[in-house]
């Protein structure tokens, strides 16, 4: 996604987080002079909604 402001982002969609897809963001994020966001769906009896987290 590109920012009003020029700036770029990548975003990451996911229903649960396997431990491999993790790291790869990561390695991902040092590689490359993006801002990489990761959204992942909440279980309705933590509230629901979304989570987000910036690497």
């Amino acid at each position: 996604m590109m920012r009003s402001d020029g700036t770029m982002e990548m975003h990451e969609v996911k229903g649960f987080w396997q431990d491999d897809a993790r790291v790869k963001i990561k390695v991902a994020a040092d590689m490359y002079p993006l801002k990489f966001i990761a959204v992942k769906r909440q279980a309705k009896k933590n509230g629901g909604g979304w989570s987000i987290e910036e690497f």
